[in-house]
């Protein structure tokens, strides 16, 4: 039988008391549960890693899960990932996402869902950085990525 490393997510041995990859202990060690699910956002199964950000995002509403879901937005290229990172991002409300949001925006390479999901999330985070952001994707050369970006800066507008 297989298992992850709590730690690097390796693929270990069962009956192994120690990561072979990251030499990190496999018994329970004493964490708190946001702890664990913050780890789980690195795991390599993506049901996992979205699993948790529901966890933290939707149900928790800790914003101790910001900077580590930035991180995974960052480095992640799964199409329903990014779209849940960044719609978690606005739920959580915690202005600290705004650059990250506002990179995702802005990148063409990114999938096109993640980018409208990134300006829903801006809306919802609001701030002159957050609409900044949204101006300057009023000429993307997606249709959808503007719609969003409209949708989003009208909400902003009612905000204020």
């Amino acid at each position: 039988m297989i298992r992850y490393c709590p730690r690097c997510w390796a693929e270990v041995d069962w009956e192994a008391t120690v990561c072979p990859t990251c030499r990190a202990p496999l018994y329970e060690q004493e964490e708190d549960f946001v702890d664990k699910l913050i780890a789980a956002l690195r795991h390599p199964e993506p049901t996992r890693a979205g699993l948790a950000i529901d966890i933290l995002a939707g149900f928790m509403h800790d914003t101790r899960a910001v900077e580590p879901i930035c991180e995974l937005i960052g480095r992640n290229n799964d199409i329903a990932i990014l779209r849940q990172a960044a719609r978690a991002l606005g739920r959580l409300g915690d202005r600290r996402a705004v650059a990250t949001l506002a990179q995702l925006l802005a990148d063409e390479s990114r999938p096109f869902v993640a980018r409208q999901a990134a300006a829903e999330a801006l809306g919802q985070l609001g701030g002159d950085e957050a609409q900044q952001a949204l101006m300057a994707a009023l000429t993307d050369p997606l249709a959808s990525v503007r719609e969003a970006t409209y949708k989003a800066l009208a909400q902003l507008a009612h905000q204020n």
